[in-house]
Parts: C-alpha cells; structure tokens; sequence
C-alpha cells in the first residue's frame, strides 16, 4: 500500500481533447495542488492519476489509491485514518490508514462522490489542515500529502442538490481534468486497440497482430459503455479467439458489443418514435454485420422474412443507409 507506483503504462490518444487534457497534467505534475479528474468508469481516471504523480517531485515517494466504491462503509473511515486498538469489535491491534501510509507523497481518492457525508467533514479538514486523529484515538497525526479525486461527473449534480458538500468540492477540484467517454474519441480506438493487442500477444503468447478493416469499422462504431477498459478487454478476447495473425469479425465477442445505449439516448432526447427507433437499430445492426440480412435477423433473433418485411415497412432508405448487400441466402 506504501510502495511508489510503478507506472507501467501511461495514457495515449490522438483525440485533440483529450491531448489537451493530457498536456495539462503534464504541468499539473510539478505542482501541489488538489486536482480533481472527472470521467465516466472505464476512462482511465486512475492511470491519469499515477501519471501526474510518477512525472512529480513526489514519484518515488508512495502513491496510496482509496477505493472509496469498494471499501464497506463501517471501515471506510478506519481505511483512510486507521484506528486505535480497542477502537470497535475486532481492533485487535493499531492500524495506520491510507492517509498516514502516503506520507510524503500522493493519495488518490478514487470514486469522491462515494464518500458518506460524516467522512466527507473529515477529508475537509484533512486538505485544509493537514491533520487527523485515528478512529478511537487523541492525538493528531500530521501528514504531508498530495490529495487528487477522480470522479463521475455526475458529481456536479450532486454538489447542486446537496448530495455532496460544495465546500470541499471547491476544495478538491483546485484544477479539473475531463476525461472524455472513448464514444466522443473515435481516433483513439484504432491507437488503443493496436496496444491492446500487441500487449494480449505479450501476455498470452497470441499470434494476432492487427485487425481487419472491417472489424476495425465494427469497433469505431461501438458505443463502448464500460470506455477504455471495455474497449481493452475486446481486444484480449479477440487476440485469443483470432487463428493467425489477423483479427476478423468474427473473431469479435459480438455478444458483448450488440448493446447501442447511445441510440437509445439519442432516440429519447430527438423525441423519435418507436418505429423510427426500431428503423434506426436495424440499420445499425446491418451495417455491424456488412449488411448481411440472414446474420442480422439471427443477431435480432427473428426470422429473415420478417427482416425483409420490416426493412420495406421502413423504406427503401434503411437498406441504402445500411450498405445492405444480398447474400447467399
């Protein structure tokens, strides 16, 4: 827990954006200051995180990650600011909390917004002082740290309808980072994709080593709810499906990609009809599949002339929009 992070990888994009966000950390690193990094899960909010700290003054002192989603409640605040023995049932012996262990270097409180409002006062006082007591104990323990959150960026909203306190919200987010989702990044797939697959290979002693341009296109097309660690996990299921060097489409987990929560978005926020929906994912699926219709109507489990049936209730349009192609059947 006290180790310095080793930095294994580090975030890359060809995304303007998110090259912006990047070339901004990099000058955040030699600072002090509370940095809070907004994105959706899976964006790699984390890895950011460890990059402003290994690129820092601090980097060869320990890099301490709180998990905040992932610790139970009744522990949280004995994780972060440990606890004396005897302080509840159970604390057989002294333990020192995250906060203490980082001394000297960074903490990172992944998922603030997670943090229950008691422990919330008591991470304030943490940044504006420096000091806390461990759970059960009197005497204060100062400790000179880093502090950067990462966050969903819903956390706006709550801060708005008092979910989370604005006094240390404004207290942490000194300097915002917004990773952007990888939907709004279509240049940073083709790039992370050949990483990841080139790492698979590594990791696992795969042969693949590039996808085709087909299943490339099925990918840049994804909406890629769970973001880069979605994206990285496609990517070591098709290297250890793929026979040789190539990854096809078929080498793709379709099953895992066929869901489109962006359409549906996108669908509620037009006001489109349930036809015009219907239409739309249809067309999507078609094109996923290079306008295959008998793999289309297995994929949307119906049959075939149903398919048909629907493509011409739609117009003539769905099938051009889709590039649909005859195939053999």
């Amino acid at each position: 827990m006290s180790r310095p992070a080793a930095l294994r990888e580090t975030l890359v994009s060809a995304d303007p954006q998110t090259r912006k966000v990047l070339a901004l950390a990099s000058r955040l690193a030699g600072s002090s200051s509370s940095v809070l990094i907004l994105g959706e899960a899976g964006t790699g909010k984390s890895l950011l995180a460890r990059q402003i700290h290994s690129a820092g003054p601090r980097a060869s002192s320990p890099f301490v990650e709180i998990p905040c989603a992932n610790l139970p409640a009744e522990l949280i605040e004995s994780e972060l600011f440990g606890h004396e023995k005897g302080a509840f049932t159970g604390a057989v012996s002294q333990r020192i909390g995250r906060f203490e262990a980082a001394d000297g270097g960074t903490v990172l409180i992944d998922g603030v917004c997670d943090l229950p409002p008691p422990l919330q006062a008591k991470l304030l006082r943490v940044l504006q002082e420096k000091s806390f007591e461990r759970l059960g104990g009197a005497r204060t323990i100062e400790v000179d740290v880093r502090v950067l959150a990462s966050a969903h960026p819903r956390i706006e909203d709550m801060v708005e309808t008092g979910g989370f306190r604005a006094d240390l919200f404004y207290r942490i987010n000194v300097v915002t980072l917004r990773l952007p989702p990888l939907r709004n990044r279509p240049k940073d797939i083709p790039l992370l994709a050949a990483r990841f697959l080139k790492e698979a290979g590594r990791r696992f002693g795969t042969t693949a080593r590039l996808f085709s341009a087909e299943a490339l296109e099925v990918m840049t097309r994804h909406e890629w709810p769970g973001n880069v660690r979605e994206l990285r996990n496609v990517c070591e299921c098709a290297a250890l499906r793929a026979a040789g060097r190539e990854v096809s489409i078929a080498d793709l987990p379709l099953d895992s990609m066929r869901t489109v929560p962006g359409l549906v978005a996108r669908a509620a926020s037009r006001g489109m009809s349930l036809e015009e929906v219907e239409a739309a994912y249809i067309r999507e699926v078609l094109h996923r599949l290079n306008g295959n219709r008998s793999a289309a109507a297995r994929v949307l489990k119906i049959s075939r002339k149903t398919l048909l049936e629907k493509l011409r209730r739609h117009g003539a349009g769905s099938c051009e929009d889709a590039n649909v192609t005859s195939d053999p059947r």
